[in-house]
């Protein structure tokens, strides 16, 4: 059997003695009552760490990535098929620990879970841009929230599908806009990669990046999107260059290697694979 939590069985009993002890000092000595704080402090303290003691527990001893899940990499994540049994497993071995490790919401009328799919579909894309490096979870990025359709923030109040706030650890994203990069990727530029990407460029600002300055031409002679194009579908007037590269690194690697010979072996550098 699995423990899904180890925070809570290391809690259970402290609970127990907690509630012999109230039990023991109100029926029988009540000086006893004064310790009482000890496992009340423990439990304050279990409860304010858990997440991070269920994720060292599960770095350690890992749940076993849903087959649904699987099937759905399987079907609409090309990436996945061209693993190695040990690859593999260090991929669904991220996988899962990314699931558990931040926090997804749906954002509408009101905040909804994110099904697990969904969950899988957007954490593809960091972790096989990641699978060179240790921090698979980018830093502290550790909020996606997905709206069905663009939409306006407060930082950028109009509509657009993609945006990435390093400050306080969030990618937002437009589900329609991901979903169809996903599912027609030559005509939909794939947000979920450009979100990551900003995420990677803020949480390693040391790097030395490929100067990418004015290669609109290029791009669009790569992914065959112009740069209206790629505006028009992120929604971003000031669209930065760098992350449309990187995007462009990994959706459409022949082309980009072409194009793009020596920021491809840069940024196979700096990934450490080589799509």
């Amino acid at each position: 059997m699995q423990i899904h939590s180890i925070s809570r069985v290391l809690a259970t009993p402290f609970i127990i003695l907690a509630v012999g002890m109230i039990f023991y000092s109100y029926t029988y000595k009540k000086e006893y009552s004064a310790y009482i704080f000890v496992p009340v402090t423990i439990l304050v303290a279990l409860y304010v760490l858990h997440g991070p003691i269920d994720h060292w527990w599960k770095t350690k001893y890992p749940i076993k990535l849903d087959k649904k899940l699987k099937d759905w990499l399987s079907s609409h994540f090309a990436y996945y098929n061209t693993l190695n049994p040990s690859e593999l497993e260090k991929f669904e071995y991220r996988m899962g620990l990314y699931l558990d490790g931040r926090l997804f919401k749906s954002i509408g009328a009101e905040q909804r879970d994110v099904p697990e799919d969904i969950k899988c579909m957007v954490a593809a894309h960091g972790i096989k841009m990641n699978m060179g490096h240790d921090d698979y979870l980018i830093g502290d990025m550790d909020r996606i929230f997905l709206y069905k359709h663009p939409f306006p923030s407060p930082a950028m109040q109009f509509l657009h599908t993609v945006e990435t706030n390093i400050e306080d650890g969030v990618i937002i994203l437009s589900l329609e806009q991901l979903t169809n990069a996903v599912l027609y990727s030559d005509d939909y530029y794939n947000v979920a990669y450009h979100a990551y990407s900003e995420a990677f460029i803020g949480v390693r600002k040391n790097y030395q990046y490929p100067d990418t300055t004015d290669t609109w031409d290029g791009i669009e002679l790569v992914s065959g999107f112009s740069k209206e194009v790629l505006i028009s579908q992120t929604g971003l007037p000031d669209l930065t260059l760098l992350p449309v590269h990187m995007t462009c690194f990994f959706t459409f690697p022949s082309s980009y290697k072409s194009v793009f010979p020596d920021h491809y072996e840069k940024f196979s550098a700096i990934f450490k694979q080589r799509p």
